[in-house]
């Protein structure tokens, strides 16, 4: 089973064209000027092999697909190993000079079928490599019994830009799907299945930076 992971690295956030009378300049790159220059992906939930990336003709959206992107809790599972599974993606991103970006928007969906006494939880945070500012966090919890699909949708509270006087950035999508307690007479399971959408903000640096 292969369950598909989608972002739009730039692409999604486009300014709306300024009218006539607006003397406000697009903060947006010209399009075509973003890159993916690579993305890797390393963790429980996407080992090696089982972390399928593709990227378009443009370079500026590609898609993440894995198998093994599921925990389980109950019996016949490990606590130690089945409960709780992550994965951290590392995308390579070049871009104009001036320019700098923020995420603004996560969006995961799965499958969990949660018994008595049972929380699920997804996790996603986002860092730059080489930055030492506080993990920007996205959480949702799902309490039993719950038996549907789920959608955790966020916009950032604080934002986090890319540093200026670059043109590239390595930003790191750190993600984690989880059934609490670790032991548990009931079988629960919790997927990371059809979507993962990040949304990037892009401004101008200021002429000093």
């Amino acid at each position: 089973m292969r369950f598909s992971t989608l972002f739009f690295a730039g692409a999604a956030t486009a300014a709306a064209l300024p009218s006539p009378q607006s003397l406000i300049v697009p903060s947006v790159p010209p399009s075509g000027e973003v890159k993916i220059l690579g993305v890797t992906a390393i963790g429980t939930g996407c080992p090696a092999g089982h972390a399928f990336v593709n990227v378009d003709a443009t370079g500026t959206i590609f898609d993440v697909a894995f198998d093994k992107y599921i925990v389980s809790a109950g019996p016949g599972t490990s606590p130690a190993t089945d409960s709780r599974k992550n994965c951290r993606l590392s995308i390579n991103i070049k871009f104009p000079s001036g320019y700098q970006f923020s995420v603004i928007e996560t969006r995961f969906t799965g499958y969990a079928s949660l018994a008595q006494g049972q929380t699920g939880t997804v996790r996603a945070g986002y860092t730059f490599s080489g930055d030492n500012r506080q993990e920007v966090v996205f959480q949702k919890n799902l309490v039993a019994p719950y038996d549907d699909n789920y959608n955790m949708l966020a916009g950032v509270g604080v934002e986090s830009f890319s540093q200026c006087g670059a043109t590239t950035a390595i930003l790191n999508v750190n993600s984690e799907i989880r059934i609490t307690p670790l032991a548990t007479p009931y079988y629960g399971v919790m997927t990371v299945s059809s979507s993962q959408r990040v949304a990037l903000k892009w401004r101008k640096c200021a002429p000093d930076s």
